[in-house]
């Protein structure tokens, strides 16, 4: 079998062993083929969770060249580590990169194999599984960022690696990993990305990026622990590095990230994900902010407050629907929070889970019993291109929760401030962190300020 390791400085590498016998709990005792204990008189053995054990794929000879770009498993370490050809090199040899370290090293065609997935019980060629052809629409949202804070332009010379921040439908706020290959004057820059490729796949991507989409790769920080829940985190997917929440902790160091933009969630391993940090001036600082958790719940869940005349529709809900559950808190009003559906409780009542809130002891998500009114279906996702205009409605995501507001400044780097009416404050917002305003009403979604069904 190949075994995965999540030791500091290892996570995500597999290494080859056999199994010796079954220690229960779906436990396994195996010894490794190239590990040795301290002393190095014999095999390492050591007991493995069962979902961090697969079978070992089958032998692809490989007698062509490999790729630019293709997704290849590399001999290091005396284990196999998961990366992408960066470039060929001549007499066989090859620069890989490594998304989860953002490292690049050389090595021997001898030394790598055509990457491939443990799916269903099935080996999947890698580019079977290329996340391009997944249908998850989760996008980056981050943390609010206060007006008086603005992000640092850093200055970028030729070769330096970094991240830069898409704005294509689909796959806005992500970051991707390129290297800076030219500059247009002091704020525009030529980048190649080192795991996306042009639409002929003969070559990396290169494009003009603006220097206020650019920010340098955050500094490496090895998660020896596992991630708690809720914790914020950057996900390696589609290629790149998405923004969300650890929504569950799983066993065999798996993870379930919940995106909230789109209410979805998808498991990742550990070595797949790192703590999230934000570039603010000049500075990397790690994602703390205070948790609306924190706060108490039943007064948040109030009574909804009926405005301009319209009618809203007590709508009926059936267990493990996604819905928003509206605050009722003074300061809170307006504010909405992601959730499923646990069961009704009766006379128009239900329990929900909230998707962003947890207990006091912080072990599991919250739950509480909210009135009908104060609920309704998850509004349809809409990814805005274009940019929102100066007294647009839009809601903003800030403090684990949709709070409405309208644009009151459109800024550089698609950024905005937004006056929130509630709180009476203007704060900066990513445009990721948006979304277009829509009203539930009569049991249907109304786009707000022109009326448009949907």
């Amino acid at each position: 079998v190949e075994v995965k390791s999540d030791e500091e400085g290892y996570r995500g590498s597999w290494y080859t062993a056999i199994i010796v016998g079954s220690v229960g709990n779906d436990k396994f005792l195996v010894e490794y083929q190239t590990l040795k204990t301290d002393d190095e008189t014999e095999p390492l053995q050591e007991k493995a969770d069962a979902s961090c054990i697969r079978p070992c794929p089958p032998e692809i000879p490989r007698v062509d060249s490999f790729e630019q770009l293709e997704e290849v498993d590399a001999w290091y370490n005396d284990g196999w580590w998961v990366g992408h050809i960066s470039k060929v090199l001549d007499g066989l040899k090859y620069a890989v990169y490594f998304g989860t370290t953002n490292e690049e090293m050389v090595f021997e065609h001898s030394k790598l194999r055509p990457h491939q997935e443990w799916i269903d019980n099935k080996w999947v060629a890698g580019s079977g599984r290329r996340s391009s052809e997944l249908k998850l629409k989760s996008r980056e949202v981050r943390f609010k960022i206060k007006y008086s804070r603005r992000t640092s332009k850093a200055k970028f010379s030729t070769g330096t690696m970094v991240e830069v921040k898409s704005d294509e439908e689909g796959y806005q706020g992500s970051w991707y990993t390129a290297v800076i290959v030219g500059a247009i004057g002091n704020e525009m820059f030529f980048v190649d990305y080192q795991t996306l490729k042009t639409d002929d796949e003969s070559k990396p991507l290169r494009e003009k990026a603006a220097a206020s989409y650019i920010r340098p790769c955050p500094p490496d920080i090895h998660q020896a622990g596992r991630f708690k829940l809720l914790e914020e985190v950057d996900a390696w997917y589609n290629d790149g590095w998405w923004v969300g929440l650890i929504a569950k902790v799983l066993d065999g160091l798996n993870y379930a990230v919940y995106f909230w933009t789109t209410n979805e969630k998808l498991e990742f391993e550990h070595f797949n994900l790192r703590p999230h940090q934000e570039w603010i001036d000049g500075k990397w600082v790690v994602a703390f902010r205070k948790r609306s958790s924190e706060l108490p719940l039943k007064s948040r869940l109030g009574k909804l407050k009926i405005k301009f005349g319209f009618r809203t529709t007590e709508a009926m809900f059936s267990n493990g629907t996604k819905v928003e559950v509206k605050s009722g808190e003074e300061g809170y009003q307006g504010f909405w929070y992601p959730a499923v559906i646990i069961s009704p409780t009766g006379r128009g009542k239900y329990l929900v889970e909230f998707l962003t809130l947890k207990t006091d002891d912080e072990i599991e998500l919250r739950t509480g019993e909210a009135d009908a009114l104060c609920i309704r279906p998850c509004p349809p996702v809409i990814q805005r291109v274009d940019q929102y205009k100066p007294l647009q409605e839009v809601d903003a995501w800030y403090d684990d929760g949709w709070w409405i507001g309208h644009v009151n400044k459109v800024l550089d780097g698609s950024k905005y401030t937004v006056y929130l009416r509630t709180t009476n404050e203007v704060l900066e917002f990513q445009h990721s962190n948006l979304r277009p305003h829509q009203d539930w009403i009569e049991g249907k979604w109304v786009m707000a300020a022109w009326g448009w069904n949907l």
